[in-house]
């Protein structure tokens, strides 16, 4: 990988956790979420105007837009209520390390490929990871804690969120070769509003006029980054080999953590730095193991 994509990479991996760090920090986070979709339809319209003349869209395109718009909308909700009930430093590596990990999976059992050896350590490194993050300390007596950990609140909740993020890369890997990238990022994104919509408006609309009063600036610019983070994505796999960005970007892992202990104040800082760096090192090695 050539220097300018590294560095592209790093960046959205900065900025993917960046706008994690100001949703965590929303007041009810999938009201925060689901306003930041509207203000990046605004925001990335003039984008779709100038992609979509001459595009044709095919019911392969169209079924994968509607799949991974009722796929991120179900994101969305996991991941908004995740945040509800845990630490960005145990909920963004869980939701993101559990991802890729469940990808290969998948593909095991749906498809039946066959995992490589460095896949196969990067599965072992992911789940020891997992593990570590949730102790509250390196001693004897608290290892087995976490086996009572997942079987509940944030960190059931990060996991499901993974596994949407697991469904939706399956259904976008085909879709974004159906149609013409940027304008199925934007017909996804108002569909996963338009989806998300009932349930905001039913269950949370007490909560819209708050975070607009709070975070409508917050907003502006996590509905810009959320969407930006994948374009920049986009161009970067243009420059190198798809595994390799797949794989590197995942080092978002690991500044989520450490904007959750130095500017959250979270607990546990060291087990959770620990944990997330095995993840992320774990989502490598499944990367490069394609």
């Amino acid at each position: 990988m050539g220097g300018l994509a590294l560095g592209i990479v790093l960046a959205s991996a900065v900025f993917h956790a960046s706008w994690n760090f100001l949703a965590k920090r929303s007041q009810r986070k999938v009201v925060f979420m689901w306003l930041s979709l509207v203000a990046s339809s605004f925001i990335f319209l003039p984008m779709f105007f100038h992609c979509s003349p001459g595009v044709i869209i095919g019911s392969t395109g169209w079924f994968c837009i509607f799949m991974s718009s009722l796929l991120h909308a179900l994101y969305f909700w996991l991941l908004g209520e995740a945040y509800e009930r845990g630490d960005l430093s145990l909920v963004y590596p869980l939701s993101r390390g559990s991802g890729p990990l469940f990808v290969p999976l998948l593909a095991v059992c749906l498809i039946g490929e066959r995992l490589t050896l460095p896949g196969i350590g990067g599965i072992a490194l992911v789940v020891g990871g997992i593990y570590v993050i949730h102790l509250e300390s390196f001693s004897w007596k608290s290892f087995l804690q976490p086996l009572a950990g997942l079987h509940g609140g944030a960190s059931m909740w990060a996991l499901l969120t993974g596994g949407s993020i697991a469904s939706y890369t399956l259904v976008d890997k085909v879709g974004v070769g159906a149609v013409y990238p940027p304008v199925y990022i934007y017909l996804m994104m108002i569909g996963s509003w338009f989806l998300l919509t009932p349930y905001v408006l039913l269950r949370e609309r007490a909560w819209i006029k708050r975070e607009l009063a709070v975070n409508k600036k917050t907003i502006i610019v996590v509905g810009f980054l959320s969407n930006f983070t994948y374009l920049v994505i986009l161009f970067a796999m243009q420059m190198s080999k798809v595994s390799y960005v797949a794989a590197i970007r995942e080092v978002s892992i690991v500044f989520s953590a450490m904007f959750g202990i130095v500017w959250l104040g979270e607990k546990h800082a060291r087990q959770k730095l620990l944990g997330a760096s095995v993840i992320a090192m774990g989502v490598i090695f499944i990367g490069l193991s394609r």
